[in-house]
């Protein structure tokens, strides 16, 4: 009896750290030995009430990065005791031990919550004993301060052990963004946490249709083996390393037989609600692999206001498809029985048994209405559980776009911006750019050397294509392309007008891959996803801007970009030019094109690559230099360098 009452004791606290994002300001030196504030987001005095017509306030952050571990000795006899789950400075995660990158140990790392307009001041001080760090803004413009974007060789230094980095920009946007390492595979191991930019009442144009905003939902698969393994073995070994589950707000549930019955070996996220309230959840999908992961609620619809970060006309779905990097945020009316009901994940891609498309990997959460039972909601829970309707209405659906049927399927496309038209959606282009990526069967230097152990000189099933743009992996230089220019050669880049010489269909072309357009001009960029080697869906981001999805298709049979130019130039290609959505990450369909359109008023140089992080370590990504670099802001003074040292002989 007392084990049982001291797990409703602990279902209960759950749901009330669950419910509230955890935002600290660690200004105390001894921060680690304070644990009372360690649940509680009010107490950052930007996590506030914004009201029109307050002064901005200075938002101050310290973020301490380390390597740890869940399951650590700070937890004690969890699971067994599932009290010590929740002592200070114990991360179940998934219920395995497993090195992790954290900030103020914390999984995931504390949020970011600022008004509109207010100054964001994070110290990033990397306690790390041997290896460097960045912070990215995920989704955030950084509008004048190109150099806050945290993109090591791209936009600053790699932060290094014993080092501190402090980043400085202003909160100029509303939205739900999320900040996470940019260096190798520290995102797909813990370091990543919510930004979220309240907006002012007279500019939240949804402001009427919710309640209550204390819902982020942060999401990501997650392994066993730490991401640098992964990585290793994928490309070195065999390619068998998948996901093994998926954490939501830090938590795996994972069931155990204990004496003949079932029950978590940790504890369950949950979110809590009140009959009656309209809740504001902010979906985010921080994962790193290629797992697109589909959730839904049990008896409860959603209504969509915000895809990453922008308003759109409100849209009403069973169920949403998020792949990382993209954030949706939702409206969920509590208006059902008061009761728990299981919000469910399940994951597309690497996390789906290719043998059997009915298995594959799953996680569940709890929305619990105040004054249900302490109990688990009923019904089983599965990878197929419940059997899908013919009827349910996905957003962005896994491996379709526009070509499916729009009654049932909601593509992105098909979404109708709040934000008014912009230059983008005037007829035609100023530049229109292609960019065309698969798996090539090639001998790549990294992981499959000529002579050595190329493409085709092992076993089949130890083989592994090239991932690219336009059939070159991005290498960057020893120093930041924006704050040391001046260190620019003219030989320096390279893109596909440089090499005529070389055939980079068939031999391994690697440089630092760089796209010049003009200041203030419209960009349009064709993705075209081959398909010939592997269908994948990869999740494109650009940073420093925003794009509008004018079109998205799969293709049946071949696909090259010959063909799709043939398909525009007889008119098949429909793009939409009237509020189409507004995104920095966007789903390409594996086998077909998507088509986008940015402005390209935010000079600097721009960071644009797949958000499976794996796919980013070995060069899918390439950099779009945005005017001139007297169009650049100044190098803000003492910034750090970095670069190769040859002493002169």
């Amino acid at each position: 009896m007392i084990e049982k009452n001291c797990l409703l004791f602990i279902w209960s606290f759950t749901l009330a750290i669950t419910s509230t994002q955890a935002v600290l300001n660690f200004e105390d030196e001894n921060f680690f030995s304070t644990t009372a504030d360690l649940y509680d987001w009010s107490k950052h005095p930007c996590n506030r009430q914004c009201r029109d017509g307050d002064a901005p306030r200075i938002c101050r952050y310290v973020f301490v990065v380390e390597q740890y571990s869940t399951m650590s000795k700070a937890c004690y006899n969890c699971p067994n005791n599932m009290a010590d789950c929740l002592r200070s400075h114990c991360l179940p995660g998934d219920g395995n031990q497993k090195m992790v990158y954290t900030v103020n140990r914390m999984l995931p790392g504390p949020s970011v919550v600022a008004c509109h307009n207010d100054m964001i001041v994070v110290e990033v001080r990397n306690t790390m004993m041997s290896e460097s760090t960045t912070i990215h803004w995920h989704g955030f413009k950084q509008k004048n301060t190109p150099y806050m974007d945290g993109v090591p060789f791209v936009t600053q230094c790699p932060i290094q052990p014993g080092e501190t980095f402090q980043y400085i920009f202003n909160a100029s946007q509303p939205g739900t963004y999320f900040w996470h390492s940019h260096i190798g595979t520290q995102r797909s191991d813990g370091l990543f946490g919510p930004l979220i930019i309240l907006p002012y009442p007279s500019s939240n144009i949804h402001r009427s249709m919710y309640d209550v905003d204390v819902h982020p939902m942060i999401i990501n698969d997650w392994m066993v083996p730490d991401g640098a393994t992964a990585l290793i073995k994928t490309y070195h070994q065999i390619a068998d390393v998948i996901p093994t589950t998926i954490i939501i707000n830090g938590l795996g549930r994972v069931e155990q037989r204990v004496q003949g019955n079932r029950r978590p070996s940790v504890l369950t996220a949950a979110f809590a609600v009140e009959k009656g309230k309209r809740y504001r959840f902010r979906l985010i999908d921080a994962g790193a692999e290629d797992c697109p992961i589909e959730m839904s609620i049990d008896r409860h619809t959603m209504t969509i206001i915000n895809v990453d970060s922008n308003p759109i006309q409100p849209v009403e779905v069973d169920a949403i498809t998020i792949w990382p990097g993209e954030r949706v945020d939702f409206i969920l009316n509590a208006n059902q029985d008061v009761n728990n009901y299981w919000i469910r994940y399940r994951g597309y891609g690497r996390c789906q048994d290719t043998a059997n498309p009915n298995n594959g990997i799953f996680q569940v959460a709890t929305l619990q209405y105040k004054g249900a039972p302490l109990r688990e909601p009923t019904g089983a829970i599965g990878y197929n559980l419940p059997p899908r309707r013919n009827n349910m209405r996905v957003l962005n659906p896994y491996q379709k776009g526009t070509e499916s049927a729009p009654i049932i399927n909601v593509n992105i496309p098909d979404l109708s911006s709040i934000s008014p038209d912009d230059p983008t959606l005037r007829p035609n282009a100023d530049v229109q750019l292609f960019v065309n990526f698969d798996f090539y069967p090639l001998d790549n230097y990294d992981f499959h050397r000529k002579n050595l152990y190329g493409f085709n000189q092992v076993a089949s099933n130890m083989r592994i294509g090239s991932l690219q743009f336009n059939n070159i992996n991005l290498k960057l230089q020893s120093f930041p392309l924006l704050s040391q220019r001046n260190e620019i050669r003219a030989d320096t880049f390279c893109n596909s007008t440089n090499l005529p010489a070389r055939d980079c269909t068939k031999t391994q072309c690697a440089c630092t891959h760089v796209l010049q357009v003009g200041l203030n001009q419209v960009v349009e960029v064709v993705f075209v996803d081959e398909g010939r080697y592997g269908v994948i869906n990869h999740p494109l981001h650009l940073h420093g801007h925003f794009f509008r999805v004018i079109a998205t298709e799969n293709l049946n049979g071949p696909v090259t970009i010959e063909r799709v130019k043939q398909l525009d130039r007889l008119g098949r290609i429909k793009r939409r030019l009237d509020r189409p959505p507004l995104k920095d990450t966007m789903k390409a369909p594996g086998g077909g094109y998507t088509i986008v359109r940015f402005y390209a008023d935010n000079p600097g140089y721009w960071f644009f690559h797949c958000h499976f992080e794996q796919h980013t370590a070995v060069g899918m990504a390439l950099v779009f230099k945005v005017g001139e670099h007297s169009d650049f802001p100044p190098v803000p003074r003492g910034f750090p360098k970095c670069g190769s040292y040859k002493p002169v002989m």
